[in-house]
């Protein structure tokens, strides 16, 4: 391969998707569904984060608190009372101004240090708060303590929920459903755009003058997967910081983005090599990305109210499913080892039998074409 070469296909590829504004608009369509999203969740599910909380001995557990919540509103409370007060006697209100109440009792740190297990009151408003958020809190408190006492964290969280989360809450649901779409509708960027791109060169002819320069097959399959790649990465990556889903375990997210990139890019590929005209290949690119789609409905919320369904089983056929599994679990943190090996083995297995899948077709054009 011939670095220069690639370089100037890159160059042009760039220019092209710049130039036409159909592709444009296909790029930033994802982004457009992402902001449509945090308008809507907004307006169903906007209540104010506010976290009340009382700290007494300025115990550093309480920023670990903090961090489940970006954006929360952190109130201050001179007493343990105030905060049962906002949430009731065990947790006997119904609304409650606040998402989160915190009592940490004074010298929290040294006694955790020392292996007293003190004790420390958890206040949860149902109504805002997930179970999944719920089991993030708890854990976020707990690994504070290991930071400070190894092995066991030496702590004894006293829980009060108001208000049990309904599988019924409309923002929840809204959200766990329409992240992993949202997700996945971004992945479509090299399943439509790498066969377009490679397709257009056959259909007016410029492969075979492109292949007269010292520009070989590889070269010019490169320079167009390394464009579309930089897009695709770009547009995932917006996305999910959108939908806020860059949290949690970062790293394990940046990996599914990468492999969720390839996987799209490999898709886009075969889609590229088995057709001859844009138009064949666009309308079984949408309707596999149709399928493809569907495998990230089944995620999440509307997942776990269908069980182990016969839906649900056959949407584990579809290896977007597994995508998007492993993109929420990360974002949340949740999810064991052998889990995310899991989704991690089929995405990154699907991709690299459809890239071969795809060397191989197109193998055969560049012979045919080096013979003509």
């Amino acid at each position: 391969m011939h670095p220069r070469v690639i370089w100037a296909i890159v160059r042009k590829g760039f220019l092209d998707i710049w130039l036409n504004k159909s592709i444009l608009g296909g790029l930033i369509f994802p982004i457009i569904l992402s902001l449509l999203w945090l308008l809507i969740s907004n307006l169903i599910g906007g209540q104010k984060t506010a976290l009340l909380i009382n700290n007494p001995g300025n115990s550093s557990q309480a920023q670990a608190v903090e961090q489940i919540f970006p954006n929360a509103e952190i109130v201050q409370t001179g007493s343990a009372g105030e905060v049962e007060a906002a949430f009731g006697p065990n947790g006997a209100k119904v609304k409650s101004l606040y998402t989160v109440g915190l009592v940490l009792p004074e010298n929290f740190d040294n006694n955790v240090r020392a292996g007293s297990s003190p004790p420390l009151s958890l206040y949860i408003n149902g109504t805002i708060v997930n179970a999944q958020t719920q089991a993030l809190l708890q854990m976020a408190i707990i690994n504070f303590t290991r930071t400070i006492a190894s092995p066991q964290p030496p702590v004894t969280i006293n829980t009060t929920v108001i208000n049990p989360p309904s599988t019924k809450n409309a923002g929840v649901i809204f959200k766990q459903v329409y992240s992993p779409l949202a997700l996945l509708v971004s992945l479509m960027v090299g399943i439509t755009f790498i066969p377009q791109l490679l397709l257009e060169e056959k259909e007016k002819k410029t492969l075979r003058m492109l292949l007269v320069t010292p520009a070989s097959f590889a070269d010019i399959l490169v320079g167009k997967l390394l464009v579309v790649l930089v897009f695709q990465l770009a547009i995932t990556s917006v996305v999910l910081v959108i939908l806020g889903s860059f949290t949690g375990a970062v790293p394990l997210v940046a990996l599914y983005v990468i492999l969720g990139a390839c996987f799209s890019l490999s898709s886009g590929l075969l889609f590229g090599s088995l057709f001859n005209t844009v138009q064949a290949a666009g309308t079984v690119s949408g309707f596999v990305s149709f399928v493809f789609i569907i495998g990230g409905i089944f995620v999440g919320q509307l997942g776990e109210l269908l069980g182990n369904g016969p839906i649900l089983q056959i949407a584990r056929f579809i290896p977007t499913y597994y995508l998007a599994d492993g993109v929420v679990n990360a974002s949340q943190n949740i999810g064991s080892v052998e889990s995310n090996l899991l989704d991690i083995s089929i995405i990154l297995g699907t991709t690299i039998v459809f890239l071969s899948i795809s060397v191989w077709a197109l193998r055969r054009q560049s012979a045919v074409l080096a013979v003509i």
